[in-house]
């Protein structure tokens, strides 16, 4: 029974009923595809755990970069441990100057700014698009000489990475597409990662194609890939021809200074499992998102993000819902910590503005001092009122919740419908009180 807005009910978080028993579970998270299992086993006993291991059977990193390269419609695929790590050998390979200037969005994950200062760069933070809330051409700094910019694919929408390439490459800039959100997305039929000069992916527990922890690096270009090669295995790149028995595929070929960023083969082999699944559960997402849309829209001051027509095939890491008009006396944290109690899973603020993020914060590390001193000279007086609206305004969770069915939706719906409707305020703490904020 969908949930009436003409019948305000006290919220859960003040001790009312919530709107979802707690016997209905929601689907969990990460789902082991059916081959993950003997693939893992496969590792175990083949006595190679590493890119690092003596000559055998073909290593499952050279199996997930060759796969994932062609389920992207690019030449190269490099993978690396982490998503952090994607994005430092992404920047170490442009052969940028020490202090050169890295555009990033200020909305999004903390790891694209300190990458840039742990690749000796300097990250300025621009404001984002107020309908879709990544990075466009009309937000790319005009008064500093930056030398690349990070077009972050955010949430469930993307960066249109094209019109960000045509106005940053006459002033002498890279992009950098960063897709670690955006696995299986597509613009205007493109995978998301393959339009950059580079494209980096994040592996993480949480992400759509994950495998606990790891990341990647994409490109078509051929001058980059065996330099990326050795940035993420200490100088070290993939032979040309078969290993002599017993010795690694890697040789020391050092044309440019590395270190260890290599995935372990458990990583890769649950990759290569999670891979052939990625577009089904895409699809049940993208699904289950259009029967949200539809559910909600009677409810006034609310909506979801919306991806640009542009954007051919949808991808999902966490699921957005606006409030542009926030119910009652309530700030964005107590929504969510009313969405939580009345739906037993958690709903959250989107991350903190890098502005304004406490995780960003380069002058506590005294070997950054000259990047600390400039990043805090480059951003005196400047302000993000597009990216301070979408924290101020959105709740979001885990696209985990998608996979689910119209029941989960219905849920949802009826939770925000009651809010909205709730009587009276939330009061200050309350949903903390509770555990849930």
């Amino acid at each position: 029974m969908t949930y009436s807005m003409t019948q305000p009910a006290e919220l859960a978080v003040a001790g009312g009923t919530p709107i979802r028993p707690s016997t209905r579970r929601w689907p969990t998270w990460p789902i082991p595809a059916p081959e993950a299992e003997s693939l893992l086993r496969e590792v175990l006993h083949s006595g190679r755990w590493a890119i690092t291991s003596p000559e055998g059977s073909e290593l499952f990193e050279r199996r997930f970069a060759r796969e994932f390269a062609r389920y992207l419609g690019v030449r190269h695929c490099v993978p690396v441990d982490h998503g952090s790590s994607a994005l430092v050998v992404a920047m170490e390979v442009l052969d940028l100057q020490y202090g050169d200037v890295v555009l990033v969005p200020a909305l999004t994950w903390t790891a694209c700014a300190t990458a840039a200062l742990r690749a000796g760069l300097v990250p300025l933070l621009v404001d984002v698009d107020p309908d879709s809330g990544c990075v466009t051409p009309e937000f790319l700094d005009q008064d500093v000489e930056a030398r690349a910019l990070v077009a972050v694919h955010w949430a469930c929408t993307m960066a249109d990475v094209p019109a960000l390439t045509a106005a940053a490459e006459p002033r002498g800039m890279v992009v950098i597409e960063d897709a670690a959100q955006a696995h299986g997305g597509e613009w205007r039929g493109r995978q998301a990662g393959s339009m950059g000069r580079l494209g980096c992916f994040s592996f993480q527990n949480g992400k759509p194609l994950t495998a606990g922890e790891g990341g990647a690096v994409v490109t078509d270009d051929p001058t980059l890939a065996p330099r990326l090669e050795e940035l993420r295995a200490d100088s070290r790149r993939y032979r040309g021809t078969s290993a002599p028995p017993g010795d690694l595929d890697l040789e020391e070929s050092a044309t440019i200074q590395g270190a260890n960023h290599c995935m372990s083969e458990f990583n890769a082999a649950v990759l290569c499992a999670q891979l052939a699944v990625l577009d089904r559960e895409g699809e049940v997402r993208s699904r289950n998102w259009r029967r949200l849309r539809e559910l909600l829209a009677g409810v006034p001051g609310v909506r979801l993000l919306e991806p640009r027509p542009e954007q051919t095939r949808m991808s999902m890491y966490e699921a957005t819902i606006v409030f542009d008009e926030l119910p009652g006396a309530m700030t964005i944290e107590e929504v969510a910590g009313a969405l939580s109690a009345e739906l037993g899973r958690r709903f959250y603020a989107t991350d903190t503005p890098l502005h304004r993020s406490p995780l960003l914060a380069p002058w506590t590390k005294p070997t950054l001092a000259p990047l600390a001193k400039r990043f805090v000279d480059l951003h005196a007086g400047r302000s993000y009122p597009n990216a301070d609206y979408w924290a101020n305004h959105c709740v979001q969770t885990h696209h985990s919740a998608f996979l689910g069915d119209e029941r989960d939706m219905r849920d949802i719906a009826d939770a925000i419908a009651k809010i909205v409707t709730a009587r009276g305020p939330v009061v200050e703490g309350q949903a903390s009180a509770h555990g849930l904020g």
